[in-house]
């Protein structure tokens, strides 16, 4: 394809899905597809779900969680990247204000 993406099949609850993506995001995409699937087998086990939309949802919920939890977790990593920032541009304005 023109834009170097290419079609990946994968199965989620039985349910077959084609997405577009690009060679570097291959795996990525699997291993996503993968932990969503052990995590869905997971909660068959442990709790007595209505229906796969039930058991999605909480799935979602839980991927949720540690997407947030990773984004506080970072906030650290952000402050020190925006000073290191800070100390670049203030070290570019004194370099070339003393010129």
């Amino acid at each position: 394809m023109e834009d170097g993406k290419f079609l990946c099949n994968f199965t989620i609850l039985d349910r077959k899905f084609t997405y577009r993506v690009l060679p570097e995001e291959e795996s990525m995409i699997r291993n996503a597809v993968r932990n969503i699937s052990d995590k869905l087998a997971e909660l068959k086990q442990r709790h007595s779900l209505r229906d796969n939309q039930e058991a999605l949802t909480v799935v979602l919920i839980q991927f949720a969680v540690l997407l947030e939890k990773a984004r506080m977790e970072d906030v650290p990593g952000r402050i020190v990247r925006d000073i290191q920032q800070l100390d670049k541009q203030l070290d570019e304005y004194i370099e070339n204000d003393a010129r």
